[in-house]
């Protein structure tokens, strides 16, 4: 396949900041693509101007948003390439990323399909976008190269094959979520080869919030996930449903019915607006230099000043005088980072980890303060975990630093929790579908 032709599918919605970064990338690429084609689902923004003076062609829809499956879908009707590259509009390619698809089907007539992975330097520097991102790219590099699925933010399958599987589900997927995966699925069971070609890689330039990061991985990937769990009964040990992640999430539940075991009201009312807190402020932290150390808007910071005065309140007024130490640390270098926005890296990197180290300072008082049994067995969950995880926090130290790591102990046993509870969820969503569809076979046959 020397002479294949690559079509470059590019589904746009509302993607003025990082369209132009997209295009110029891919068109200095050391191989061009055959053609890139952008799908603009209905912006509201200049993304159509944008992408005007770089893309082969512009598919306006109408009457929409319909959803990136639905985009990616029209893209490839007028695509001329023997493969579709499907490009997100927030990634950038690297200069050989093109190329590297392009080997990976010559290489071998048979494969299908094949799809890569964000790199290790993310280009928004506040925490969470980093922590995201960087774990994003341990899950797909220490993936199976024989691939069980597919991912379109930087993914490539030949344009028959795609046809022939009928494309994304757009019915089902009318809104971001996970269509690429459901279309893995299919060609996995239809035994077309996948490839997970670790080598490509793109840089993300998504700036995530506290908001958007559960919402997306909560309603648009944890539950419909679960739901295609168990409508293939297939539960891969691989990417995000890996062995270890699996004992985590159980080991989470047995801590969370540890606390409730307690009784104890203080701990009940404390505990999860502390660990909201936590969430909140360490999101919005920034220890790059040239930028400030938080990015907070007006309603954010209303909201992290009014948890700090009902936390101060209540632990005065519950009488949790060991809590309002470290409280008292949290808030002050907390409002130092609001206070003193600029600075050298050093001076952030320090009150960064001030921050990180005044928040377990916090979460060790209210575990003791309700039981010394219940923080020490706590602390032994937490190393059990650590310890199941080691190559994902070793990861993170070789690439962060070890208060890097520690930020990201509050958030990954945050992904545990909601993951178990969207999988019980998500299994309810399929049960009932499941029921509604014999429902309607049956009124159908009356």
């Amino acid at each position: 396949m020397d002479d294949i032709k690559i079509s470059v599918v590019i589904p746009v919605y509302n993607a003025s900041a990082t369209l132009m970064p997209c295009l110029e990338a891919i068109y200095s690429s050391s191989c061009i693509p055959f053609e890139v084609i952008a799908v603009d689902d209905c912006s509201s923004d200049n993304s159509i101007e944008l992408a005007s003076a770089y893309t082969d062609k512009i598919i306006e829809l109408e009457g929409g948003p319909f959803g990136p499956a639905y985009a990616r879908n029209r893209g490839v009707n007028k695509a001329q390439g023997d493969i579709v590259l499907f490009i997100d509009c927030d990634v950038v390619v690297h200069p050989d990323t093109i190329q590297k698809v392009k080997q990976t089907f010559d290489s071998d007539p048979e494969m299908d399909a094949t799809f890569g992975s964000y790199d290790d330097t993310p280009s928004e520097g506040e925490f969470l976008s980093q922590y995201k991102n960087l774990i994003h790219h341990f899950v797909h590099q220490g993936a199976q190269e024989d691939g069980g699925t597919f991912w379109a933010g930087c993914g490539a399958i030949k344009r028959g094959v795609f046809l022939d599987m009928g494309g994304f589900d757009e019915e089902r997927y009318a809104r971001p979520s996970i269509e690429d995966i459901e279309l893995g699925y299919r060609l996995n069971a239809s035994g077309s080869k996948i490839y997970v070609n670790k080598a490509v890689q793109v840089k993300h330039l998504k700036r995530w919030s506290l908001s958007s990061w559960l919402k997306t991985d909560i309603f648009s990937r944890a539950i419909p996930w679960t739901a295609l769990i168990f409508q293939a009964r297939d539960l891969p040990d691989d990417l995000n449903l890996g062995i270890s992640q699996r004992y985590s999430a159980f080991l989470l539940i047995v801590w969370m019915l540890a606390v409730l075991l307690t009784f104890d009201f203080n701990l009940m009312l404390l505990l999860p607006l502390f660990w909201f807190l936590c969430l909140l402020v360490l999101s919005k932290c920034n220890p790059q230099n040239g930028v400030q150390f938080f990015h907070i808007n007006r309603v954010e910071g209303v909201m992290i000043g009014l948890i700090f005065l009902g936390l101060f309140g209540a632990a005065y007024y519950l009488n949790e005088y060991l809590f309002l130490l470290p409280l008292s640390w949290v808030f002050i270098t907390t409002l130092a980072g609001v206070l003193v926005p600029s600075g050298s890296t050093g001076y952030k990197s320090v009150l960064f980890a001030l921050i990180v180290v005044g928040f377990f300072f916090g979460f060790g008082a209210l575990l003791a303060g309700s039981s010394i049994w219940l923080a020490v067995f706590s602390l032994i969950l937490l190393l059990i975990i650590l310890v199941l995880n080691k190559q994902l926090f070793g990861f993170f130290t070789r690439k962060r630093g070890l208060f890097f790591v520690a930020a990201t102990i509050p958030f990954q046993l945050t992904y545990y929790i909601y993951s178990m509870a969207a999988f019980v969820v998500g299994g309810g969503v399929y049960l009932l579908n499941t029921q509604l569809n014999k429902h309607k076979l049956n009124e159908d046959k009356k």
